[in-house]
């Protein structure tokens, strides 16, 4: 099997990519809270997300086959709930910086919304899980846009959605809502994903965007604020040209690179951590108030905190999934999200 293959349904070369999200998430928190490039990892992880879902539905309902909109959402809850609910549990159990008063907010995926009303990042332990928020959220009216409209329509809703995002999130004041907007209104990213799942498969736009002139350019403009200024790599303007030049990446992962790069991409260390990712992010920041709660240095942000606290991590994350996640992610074949339409059709 190469590296362009799929491995057990994932394309291996897109978990390369979670990988590289997943450490711009510990970078950002353990060692350089304002970097050049901050926009990049959360806009990667959002386009990779809305991407897959994309892709997924897209199939299903391109076969024919009936989607099961409630499985989708217990296999979700299935992958997801119980690393969150043990980290929420042990945050609650100690109180981390006060958790206790907003837990339900963070247990009902709504931490975005707690901190934009309050705007303020207390408690720090769960400010995190704004973006998985931001994900979840989108999740709830995906497989019902898919299901019920036509893939013009998708196409349509989806560019709204961006549309929306971006205007609310650019003009909070002038359009009188949160000021923190930019946390509740950051749907862009994944409609990005989304649409790039629709129009994948066109030639035109398959050419384009995987062409090597365009994933060096891609890359050259990922990197452009190291020439032109930190200050652009802040900048709107920034995070909307690298939202089109990740979405080039992830289809070109998607669809495979050769040689160094499909090995960067796709190799032993990168499937192992991409398994562990999502527990890795959801932990993270707990392990960090207990480890430094013992050892206060390691809260200077720094490149022994990254290590330090970057492998804790992923040992604890490794942990997690053989002890816990797995068991629960092995059930999520019970609960199939599509169904041949004639097994359908023969069960009604």
């Amino acid at each position: 099997m190469t590296a362009t293959e799929v491995r057990g349904g994932r394309r291996e070369q897109i978990d390369g990519l979670r990988v590289i999200a997943m450490t711009g998430v510990l970078y950002v928190h353990y060692w350089n809270e304002h970097p050049t490039l901050e926009s990049v990892r959360v806009s990667l992880f959002f386009i990779i997300s809305g991407f897959l879902i994309g892709t997924i539905l897209l199939s299903a309902k391109d076969s024919g086959a009936t989607i099961n909109v409630i499985n989708f959402y217990v296999r979700r809850s299935l992958r997801l709930v119980p690393a969150l609910l043990l980290m929420l549990v042990v945050a609650a159990l100690f109180n981390m910086d006060g958790i206790r008063e907003s837990l339900v907010w963070h247990t009902f995926q709504m931490s975005n919304l707690y901190f934009a009303i309050n705007e303020s990042w207390k408690p720090w332990v769960a400010a995190h899980l704004w973006s998985l928020n931001i994900v979840e959220q989108f999740y709830l009216t995906a497989p019902l846009i898919i299901l019920f409209l036509s893939r013009r329509r998708i196409f349509v809703a989806y560019c709204i959605i961006f549309a929306i995002s971006v205007i609310v999130r650019a003009n909070p004041r002038e359009l009188g809502v949160l000021a923190w907007s930019n946390i509740v209104f950051s749907f862009d990213p994944v409609a990005a994903g989304a649409l790039l799942a629709l129009v994948k498969d066109n030639a035109d736009v398959k050419a384009v965007l995987t062409s090597k002139v365009n994933n060096l350019a891609s890359i050259a403009l990922i990197a452009s604020p190291f020439a032109i200024g930190a200050e652009f790599g802040h900048s709107e303007t920034y995070r909307l040209l690298s939202i089109y030049a990740l979405s080039s990446i992830v289809l070109s992962s998607y669809n495979g690179y050769k040689g160094v790069s499909a090995y960067l991409l796709a190799n032993p260390a990168t499937r192992f951590l991409s398994r562990v990712s999502y527990a890795t992010y959801v932990y993270h920041m707990a392990l960090w108030w207990l480890i430094a709660g013992q050892w206060p240095d390691l809260y200077k942000t720094g490149p022994v905190t990254f290590f330090v606290m970057s492998t804790a991590t992923v040992v604890v994350a490794t942990a997690s999934w053989h002890l816990i996640e797995k068991h629960f992610d092995a059930l999520k074949t019970s609960f199939p999200v599509t169904q041949p339409a004639a097994l359908a059709a023969e069960r009604a």
